[in-house]
């Protein structure tokens, strides 16, 4: 895995190799990334008290995995995606200040798949905002577009999703989800039911959320601390 420290407020990175990369961002950075034709990548991020304006162009029968962790940040996020190209994206935000995140998914080619998760945990009686659109171009075929979000409130935080699908062809899945609140009180109640006190199973629900869809166990330990120290 390449593994690159960004420390300036523009960055490229052109991918024209099977490779995957972990990028950890450390100021307000304009990020460029180009996956190149028949290259498929995985790329970690994460992002630490800055914001990121991230710009993600696929190109044809390109593929990427994208998995992103937020500590007090925020992003900007533009995806074009071309034909026979797949986007699969993951971002989990942990807040205790105001952060207003944007997701734009072009979908500009036939044949093309996108699933996007956004995950949230707003932890004090600040703003969190995901806004995520979904936008497929005219005459199109075989597409595929997910969105999901989801954000709980660990206070009595401002917190909203607003999801959008634009669709201007006929041979289209589409679907979007959204959930702002607190903890699942069924799922609570079903791990009291083995044994598992409110702190833990609150705390197993957090991890679940922020990195259940992630391959991030080296960051869930790095981050366990702040974690733990969220859980009332």
């Amino acid at each position: 895995m390449n593994k690159i420290c960004i420390e300036t407020s523009n960055y490229k990175l052109h991918i024209n190799s099977n490779e995957n990369y972990f990028l950890e961002i450390k100021k307000d950075t304009n990020l460029f990334i180009e996956v190149t034709k028949n290259i498929h990548s995985k790329i970690t991020l994460l992002i630490k008290d800055s914001h990121v304006t991230l710009n993600i162009d696929l190109k044809d029968f390109a593929s990427l995995d994208i998995q992103g962790l937020g500590v007090n940040a925020s992003i900007l996020n533009e995806n074009n995606i071309a034909k026979n190209s797949n986007l699969n994206g993951v971002f989990s935000i942990i807040s205790q200040i105001d952060s207003d995140n944007v997701v734009n998914i072009n979908v500009l080619g036939s044949n093309s798949n996108c699933k996007f998760f956004m995950n949230g945990i707003n932890v004090s009686n600040n703003k969190l905002y995901f806004t995520v659109n979904g936008k497929i171009a005219k005459d199109l075929e075989d597409i595929l577009l997910e969105e999901n979000s989801q954000i709980i409130n660990i206070e009595d935080g401002n917190s909203k999703i607003i999801p959008n699908l634009i669709v201007d062809s006929n041979s289209v899945v589409a679907n979007h989800s959204a959930f702002v609140g607190n903890f699942d009180l069924e799922l609570i109640r079903y791990l009291n039911s083995r044994g598992i006190d409110n702190k833990e199973a609150k705390r197993i629900l957090l991890t679940s959320i922020l990195f259940g869809k992630m391959e991030l166990r080296d960051l869930e330990k790095e981050f366990s601390d702040l974690v733990n120290s969220i859980i009332i």
